[in-house]
């Protein structure tokens, strides 16, 4: 485990990871039991459990493999997105792919409109298998900020002498978690805040039976693709007899789930230094203000937005920003990808049959 405790506390200050949506929770066996810290003093051990997929993020990224041990689930989420109101894994911050949310997100705050860009904004979850000391027959899963909560735990688990970790989630010789929860309310906005950790030595090791019945929460995520991300952000239905459904349909390179050796899209230099540089003036963090909330608040329907910069002469005149001819090899070169003028060459292709 203590690979894993060095990777989250490197990655502990990333980023500002949810609820219905991301985890299929009927994939478990057996019914789930979720923890709610009670406000005041809490007791838990956190029971490790088996990767297993490669929807891993970590295993995506080569740190660690399938059958290697985790002790937390840690994603980044877009909530309350769409009408639907969705949960959705953010594609770009887990996994490094293109995310459409971003995408839009990036585009209204080109236009200005930081409100509706902070609200696409992805937040990082993680979720734990944990035995609560009031009830320690019981695998309970335990989901939360991770500024709030991961971060404050593995910040305590730090062994700034010795330069390593409190090994609390190994399950022999592991530690029994002590911390505080105090409920706080911002506005309308209340949620729990943690503090005071500490770590005692287990008057028992964690059994068999919760070592075996821990999640794993990789093999129960719900990775959409690309275009089942825009559907839900856009509100799109594959019945719509609209005249957006009649084009033709651009093709994907994140459609293949064994798409590993596949590099994800670059985005332009303009693009990623705007949205992952921090903002000058945050208003609020998203974090401080509504992680463990247990209704996020109420976001209005997202509208598809368009950029609202005049085309260029290059895009208009009917000519290939790429030298391919226009009209004619559409979809034939990986710069088909990244052309503005895609659909007005599909669409005269069509014409010229």
């Amino acid at each position: 485990m203590m690979k894993r405790y060095q990777a989250s506390y490197e990655s502990k200050e990333s980023g500002a990871p949810a609820k219905a949506g991301v985890m299929n929770w009927k994939k478990a066996e057996g019914d789930v039991t979720f923890f709610s810290p009670i406000e005041g003093r809490n007791r838990i051990n956190i029971v490790p459990y088996e990767i297993k997929t490669k929807n891993h993020p970590l295993v995506k990224r080569g740190e660690f493999e399938i059958g290697d041990k985790d002790y937390v689930m840690d994603i980044f989420v877009h909530r309350g997105v769409g009408p639907s109101e969705a949960s959705v894994l953010c594609l770009k911050s887990t996994y490094g792919k293109p995310c459409p949310i971003c995408e839009q997100s990036a585009i209204l705050r080109k236009q200005g409109k930081e409100k509706e860009a902070g609200d696409l904004k992805a937040s990082r979850r993680v979720f734990y298998n944990i035995q609560d000391m009031k009830e320690p027959d019981k695998l309970k899963v335990f989901e939360t900020s991770h500024y709030l909560f991961e971060k404050e735990l593995i910040d305590e688990a730090r062994d700034d002498e010795e330069g390593g970790f409190v090994d609390f989630a190994d399950p022999i010789d592991g530690k029994e978690i002590k911390f505080r929860a105090s409920d706080v309310q911002k506005g309308s906005i209340k949620y729990k805040e943690f503090k005071s950790f500490s770590f005692e030595d287990r008057d028992d090791p964690i059994s068999d039976e919760l070592l075996e019945s821990a999640i794993s929460f990789d093999e129960i995520m719900n990775v959409p693709t690309y275009e089942e991300v825009e559907k839900i952000l856009f509100g799109q239905d594959d019945d719509d007899g609209d005249e957006e459904s009649e084009k033709p349909a651009k093709k994907s390179k994140y459609d293949d789930d064994d798409d590993d050796d596949r590099p994800a899209k670059k985005s332009s230099k303009k693009y990623d230094e705007e949205d992952d540089e921090p903002e000058e003036k945050p208003s609020k963090n998203r974090d401080e203000e509504f992680e463990d909330d247990d209704e996020p608040p109420i976001k209005k329907p997202v509208k598809k937005v368009e950029d609202d910069e005049p085309e260029s002469p290059k895009k208009s005149c009917g000519k290939c920003s790429f030298g391919h001819s226009f009209g004619k090899d559409d979809d034939k070169y990986d710069d088909c990808d990244e052309c503005d003028v895609w659909d007005k060459c599909v669409k005269e292709h069509k014409n010229n049959k």
